[in-house]
């Protein structure tokens, strides 16, 4: 019950589960005769649930784009595991690995684990610009450095929208810096982020794979997708029956289905409009009540939610998501997996950040219900903690 007042601004984190997937997904356990079988079994009773894991992969893949279809997605338990499965892919493949220095810990935090199943794995990162896009001029440079090394191809994993700044890549950019490279190469996009929130269609994009997770979307937790592009016939590994040959193991059905039941509320359009006029009425006021304020990421693109703000004049972390959670809101630090580690954010370190700035920052990210009032309340709570700072410094 503590929680009914409280306005919920962590949307990157989790959009939770909408009330009509929830809705749906208990009337479909009380009514539905699916859920004991195993969808590969080739009995009746598993071939219907087969057919029921086709039909909501095809109301996924068609959110997807419009000539996307269901046998070019894998579906795992998490985007964690998407983009880790993605990863240790290109490890098995004995190619190169180029990661973004501002990709989420699921993946960045995964490559000493992949060092320690693949001695000798080789890892570059791609670093960041200022504004918190990728540099894409180093490409080329790592790629020729791989090749130097005698490897014969390298994979790349990259943010599509990053989640803490919400700075998206810029795709035309990206496909013309990796032309001409001496190497063949592999494109992984994490795209978490922008499911639900940009209008894309996954064929224009130049990436291989692509990865989004459920709880992004409106679906319980606990389910992701990844897209293969179809012909990316790169090795015997990526093939076979379950999983395309990428991960064994049932398919978690409810999962699915409920990720279907989601997708079919999305209209990303719509999103767009909405939060990014609540992104700008924040950013507005806030710099307008605090001119030491930053909007980091501001001079590049962004996913229409997300408002990555920071606060100079202070050497320690001053309990910004704590004291806000006290007034009613929920906000992040930065990533969520990180969210019980109270450390200046990786992202934006990389980004050159000062590390007293960078841990003194909070992300405000908005859902498709929000409201002008919400912002208003937000700002006058952020001013309120403010001024007693100020107070208390004097």
């Amino acid at each position: 019950m503590w929680l009914k007042n409280v306005r919920y601004l962590d949307y990157n984190a989790s959009a939770g589960i909408s009330g009509s997937v929830r809705e749906r997904l208990i009337e479909s356990l009380k009514t539905s005769d699916h859920w004991s079988a195993n969808p590969s079994s080739r009995h009746r009773a598993g071939q219907k649930e087969a057919h029921a894991l086709f039909d909501s992969a095809r109301v996924i893949s068609k959110s997807l784009g419009s000539m996307i279809s269901p046998d070019e997605l894998i579906f795992t338990s998490s985007g964690t595991e998407a983009n880790q499965t993605v990863l240790r892919t290109y490890a098995k493949l004995g190619i190169g690995l180029i990661i973004g220095a501002g990709e989420h810990s699921a993946s960045y935090d995964f490559i000493s684990t992949l060092q320690e199943d693949y001695p000798g794995v080789w890892v570059r990162i791609l670093p960041l610009e200022s504004s918190g896009v990728h540099d894409l001029s180093q490409i080329s440079v790592l790629v020729s450095e791989a090749k130097r090394s005698g490897l014969k191809g390298v994979g790349l994993s990259l943010f599509w929208a990053n989640n803490e700044t919400g700075v998206l890549s810029d795709l035309g950019a990206l496909q013309n810096a990796l032309k001409d490279l001496p190497l063949p190469s592999l494109l992984h996009l994490d795209g978490a982020q922008v499911w639900g929130k940009c209008v894309f269609d996954l064929q224009n994009t130049p990436a291989h794979f692509v990865t989004f997770s459920s709880h992004k979307i409106g679906a319980p937790a606990g389910s992701g997708v990844i897209w293969r592009r179809k012909g990316s016939e790169i090795h015997p590994l990526i093939f076979g029956t379950q999983g395309s040959g990428l991960r064994g193991g049932s398919e978690n059905l409810i999962g699915i289905r409920s990720m279907a039941f989601a997708v079919e509320e999305l209209d990303p359009q719509v999103f767009a409009e909405n939060t990014r006029r609540l992104r700008d009425r924040l950013e507005k006021c806030v710099l307008e009540q605090f001119p030491e304020a930053v909007i980091f990421g501001s001079s590049a693109q962004r996913v229409s939610n997300t408002s990555r703000i920071g606060f100079k004049g202070f050497a320690q972390y001053e309990n910004w998501v704590e004291l806000l959670d006290l007034k009613g809101f929920s906000v992040s630090h930065g990533s969520a997996c990180k969210a019980k580690v109270v450390e200046p954010s990786r992202v934006l370190l990389n980004m050159g950040v000062p590390k007293e700035l960078a841990l003194n920052s909070i992300r405000v990210s908005f859902g498709p219900h929000h409201t002008n009032q919400e912002v208003d309340d937000f700002v006058d709570g952020l001013k309120q903690i403010m001024s007693s700072k100020r107070a208390s410094s004097r």
